[in-house]
């Protein structure tokens, strides 16, 4: 069987229309039919419905899909295998980067890959810690960069980078976040907005909120770094982030933040790696280097 046509396939299926499949790959669609009805062939079966809203999985596709997956995992891992072989790290590596942090890792992490690792393909996935840990799970990343909350690891590879204090984040000129720290008290009842449940954040503040019987207001939900502080500058309402994250708008003095204690939050900055498959030699080279850059950021501009 042809690994193209099975990748082909699940390409098909994420894309949801042949147009944006015959784009990304640079054919024409009655090629790409073509393939399509050669696939059907090979299985003797209807793969597709055709709808108004592009391409559907026929009850016969949505019941092989697992497999499909499988295979091509399967292939890709022996790929793997035989390149560690060699010696030298080479082929893709997907990582998924907790967002706040980004900036501040990844143009010194892709610097050091291309000097140090050309071979290495390096894939980056950015999201929140909720939707980092997903992909881990499903093999969709192969490295993930994401914090933990209070102190807790809960998978079994993370590895701890750093550890900084939580701070409210407001507009500049707001009275509460004036102070340099304000008490966890203090949060009850303000319109935060914070990433949607099951962000880990969310779920600390739950428990944090929960042991001290202080109410706690999700007044918006955004899982966007990027509008969650445009939001807060804006004066509509607080967040709670690491002063790393808030980095450049405290030095253009859009945003203020004010240390969260009684009791002090905490986010620690993990490296963790997917079990769905073994790690090869480029994801250990290019975790090494994350723990190199990554263990290098302050307490200080955190």
């Amino acid at each position: 069987m042809d690994l193209k046509l099975l990748q082909l396939l699940v390409d098909l299926v994420e894309a949801g229309s042949l147009s944006k499949v015959c784009a990304a790959r640079g054919i024409a669609q009655s090629a790409l039919s073509k393939q399509i009805a050669g696939l059907e062939r090979d299985f003797d079966a209807k793969l597709f419905y055709r709808t108004g809203r592009g391409l559907a999985l026929t009850e016969f596709g949505q019941a092989i899909m697992p497999r499909v997956h499988s295979i091509l995992s399967e292939a890709e891992a022996l790929r793997d295998e035989i390149r560690a072989h060699a010696g030298v790290p080479r082929g893709p590596v997907r990582l998924a980067m907790q967002t706040s942090i980004t900036q501040f890792v990844v143009g010194a992490l892709f610097q050091r890959v291309l000097r140090d690792y050309p071979q290495v393909e390096l894939r980056l996935m950015e999201g929140f810690s909720g939707s980092i840990e997903e992909w881990l799970a499903n093999g969709k990343a192969d490295v993930g960069v994401l914090a933990r909350y209070g102190g807790v690891h809960s998978a079994r590879t993370d590895e701890a980078l750093n550890t900084a204090d939580l701070y409210l984040v407001g507009a500049a000129g707001d009275t509460l976040t004036a102070q340099p720290d304000i008490s966890f008290a203090a949060l009850a009842n303000l319109p935060l907005v914070l990433p949607g449940i099951p962000d880990g954040l969310r779920l600390m503040l739950a428990e944090t909120a929960r042991r001290f019987d202080i109410p706690i207001h999700a007044a918006v939900e955004v899982d966007s770094l990027t509008a969650m502080k445009e939001i807060v500058a804006g004066g509509s309402g607080y967040t709670i982030l690491t002063r790393q994250a808030v980095h450049f708008e405290l030095a253009q003095k859009r945003l203020q933040v004010a240390r969260i204690v009684e009791p002090t939050l905490t986010r620690t900055l993990v490296l963790s790696t997917s079990v769905h498959r073994p790690m090869t030699l480029a994801s250990r080279a290019v975790a090494s280097l994350i723990r190199e850059i990554g263990g290098g950021l302050s307490q200080d501009s955190s």
